[in-house]
């Protein structure tokens, strides 16, 4: 453990980076005009998924069984039924998108759907787990301390005592299944579409981690800062997992775990999501704390991985 926190290991950890196929894999010919070609292309695949998207929601919005008002921003589910339906419709919309995304990566950089989600595809669904088991562990372990900083919250879904065990495990299973989608739809479109795109334009590390950082965060639309902060905090973690580790699992894993922990324990996603929520600061120092203990697993799992190619 001492020697994941000497310079000396974190040196060689990039030039490792560098090397690996979301950067090394990445380079080709014309980068800038293909980023180009992408950005054209994909705005027009965008725009027919969202037209298909659309009218998928006026059929469901007229048989009854989806209410349009959840996409007008600052919808709050009025019941676990109505979030998990929520959760579900927001699921299908992202993964919808980025798979419009990454069918335009395919197209311009002519290369297959492994070379953006799975360069290195041995041990995916390990990874994902231990993605999973180390993100819900940390934020169990935060927990005293997120609830002490903010009090009076009440009980997170799956606690309430109002709601009945059934309604409550069927919440459950619900959310998980569609915030597991969700997550995964975000991880194709940043760890894995920009990710090697921004891999193709530039080798600095730092830029790479930022920009995927940064654009993860914007296009959340918060204006508060601390949240815009944290979230960029994170993207950039993930796209680090996704560079030593070869591939979307671990950062998928720990994507749900995120935002799974919030679902179930503080807050119905629809409510946690609200943008401007004015969260302190000092939540920027838990964040620190559970980025950094991934970091750490991270660096784990890359030093087993690199045995084995």
């Amino acid at each position: 453990m001492a020697n994941l926190l000497s310079p000396n290991h974190w040196s060689q950890a990039v030039r490792e980076a560098r090397d690996r196929p979301y950067v090394e894999g990445a380079r080709s010919p014309r980068p800038w005009l293909k980023l180009l070609l992408l950005v054209l292309l994909a705005v027009a695949l965008l725009i027919g998924a969202a037209v298909a998207l659309g009218a998928l929601a006026t059929v469901g919005s007229e048989a009854g069984w989806l209410n349009l008002e959840m996409f007008d921003g600052a919808y709050t589910a009025q019941s676990l039924m109505d979030e998990v339906i929520f959760v579900a419709t927001l699921g299908v919309v992202l993964f919808s998108l980025a798979s419009a995304l990454l069918v335009a990566a395919m197209i311009v950089y002519r290369r297959g759907p492994g070379a953006f989600l799975w360069p290195w595809p041995r041990g995916g669904f390990g990874l994902f787990l231990t993605g999973f088991a180390v993100m819900f562990l940390v934020a169990l372990a935060l927990w005293p301390v997120m609830e002490w900083m903010e009090p009076g919250g009440g009980p997170g879904p799956l606690l309430d005592p109002a709601q009945t065990l059934d309604a409550r495990l069927t919440y459950a299973a619900g959310v998980t299944a569609g915030l597991l989608v969700a997550a995964a739809a975000e991880e194709i479109a940043f760890r894995g579409v920009l990710l090697r795109v921004t891999g193709s334009l530039t080798r600095s590390l730092i830029v790479i981690l930022l920009v995927n950082g940064v654009l993860f965060s914007a296009i959340h639309l918060d204006p508060d800062p601390v949240a815009f902060a944290a979230r960029a905090a994170s993207g950039m973690v993930w796209a680090w997992a996704a560079l030593r580790l070869g591939n979307l699992a671990f950062a998928i894993g720990a994507h749900l775990a995120n935002n799974l922990f919030i679902a179930l324990l503080q807050a119905p996603i629809s409510e946690a999501a609200i943008p401007g929520q004015n969260i302190p600061l000092e939540a920027l120092g838990l964040q620190a704390v559970s980025l950094i203990v991934v970091l750490l697993a991270v660096e784990v799992l890359a030093r087993r991985r690199a045995r084995l190619f």
